[in-house]
């Protein structure tokens, strides 16, 4: 028999959730993707994607397609679908669907502040903002004119405010490295959405939380192989850390004193399921990346989640897989 929580679920959150799963029957196939490869043209795709959920989404587009141009269109259709599930969504689903839409906010606010530092044009660095993280505050962004404006614009009309209070100041904003301040909200965001699904319980904590301890330790690994041969200190690395992943605290700190790749496998062979992805990694050209390894183990817990019913973390999962 159903438990309380989850028939709670499916009488709040049951249709959307029937919807999305319904969707999930429209994402690409192996097969689709074999044809994909096959293709010599851009007008190939077209032809192909019109007998997939797809559909004649690039009907209005004029010849000669290009690459950013499938590429807007699809995220268009996928952020249409997303909106028509959030606008039905009532709570606690509605503040889950804020956290999903951080990240996308976090990539187009740096990318906007970035963009103001630089005296970029606003119209050139909008049009690569993706549409999942548009919000009517960033109106507040592009109209910054120095530090002191776009620090009070970010910090007191944006949704990623509470990120940001604990990542920067006024008077450091100017002299601060775009990317660590990237990581910082990362941090911070991932740290949030997680105690938020572990305070949500049952199971979309179940679901939702081992992937974003993935999420964390993953972009752990990650700074740190970017950081190698770069100005990032020993001592500046645990700054950027997530703590909410599996790594924490013992595998943090010896990530920290890595040096090379090879020290950062030492650290993964302590942690089963990371020694099992590292040992796949290729050392030649045209081999799997660590980067590719971490994708497709994401891409096996996002289609996992389906496996269970009545949890947020569907969605979540289908947009994952959608991109």
């Amino acid at each position: 028999m159903l438990e309380i929580a989850e028939l709670c679920f499916k009488v709040d959150h049951g249709y959307l959730e029937g919807l999305v799963r319904g969707c999930k029957a429209g994402l690409l196939t192996q097969q689709d993707y074999i044809n994909l490869v096959q293709c010599e043209t851009l007008e190939d795709p077209k032809v192909h994607l019109q007998t997939t959920d797809y559909g004649n989404f690039l009907a209005n587009q004029m010849n000669p397609l290009t690459v950013s141009t499938i590429d807007t269109e699809m995220k268009k259709k996928l952020c249409r679908e997303v909106e028509h599930v959030q606008n039905h969504a009532l709570e606690p689903l509605s503040t889950f669907f804020t956290y999903m839409m951080c990240s996308y906010m976090i990539d187009n606010v740096v990318l906007l502040m970035n963009g103001t530092l630089q005296k970029k044009s606003v119209k050139e660095v909008l049009t690569k903002c993706h549409p999942l993280g548009q919000f009517t505050e960033m109106e507040a962004i592009n109209i910054a004119e120095t530090p002191s404006d776009l620090f009070n614009a970010v910090l007191v009309e944006t949704p990623l405010a509470p990120f940001f209070q604990d990542c920067m100041s006024e008077n450091t904003l100017a002299e601060l490295n775009i990317e660590i301040l990237r990581n910082k909200l990362y941090k911070s965001y991932l740290e949030a959405f997680y105690k938020f699904c572990k305070n949500h319980g049952d199971v979309t904590a179940e679901i939702m939380c081992p992937i974003l301890e993935f999420e964390a330790n993953r972009r752990a690994f990650i700074i740190i192989l970017n950081s190698f041969g770069t100005e990032l200190s020993k001592d500046d690395r645990p700054a950027l850390y997530p703590t909410c992943g599996k790594l924490y605290p013992e595998g943090l700190h010896l990530l920290a004193q890595a040096d090379d790749f090879k020290q950062m496998k030492r650290v993964a062979d302590h942690y089963g399921v990371y020694k099992t992805l590292f040992e796949t990694v290729g050392d030649g050209t045209g081999e799997k990346s660590l980067e590719d390894v971490f994708y497709e183990h994401e891409v096996k817990m996002n289609m996992l989640a389906f496996n269970r019913q009545f949890h947020c973390g569907v969605f979540y999962a289908y947009v994952k897989l959608r991109e």
